[in-house]
């Protein structure tokens, strides 16, 4: 966990899992502001608090949060068409 990367402009380094097992992603600055993802923040906050220092982290199994963010990328690009 004491990797360094780089994350490009508008992007946003999220580790998603529950209990130990956690995995670091990088996800669009524009997905947190859907209403599926603020789910997501919600079970963050009742986990952690508002008050997140450094990474944000989301409690949900890794599987759960890959399938909502194929959602919301695919419910974007049907608008966007």
């Amino acid at each position: 966990m004491g990797e360094i990367f780089s994350v490009h402009r508008g992007r946003v380094p999220v580790l998603v899992g529950e209990g130990k097992e956690m995995e670091r992603t990088v996800i669009h600055m524009e997905e947190l502001h859907h209403p599926y993802f603020f789910v997501l923040l919600e079970l963050a906050a009742m986990e952690f608090g508002h008050e997140q220092e450094g990474v944000l982290r989301i409690p949900c199994s890794i599987k759960q949060f890959q399938a909502i963010v194929e959602l919301i990328r695919s419910k974007s690009k049907q608008r966007n068409r």
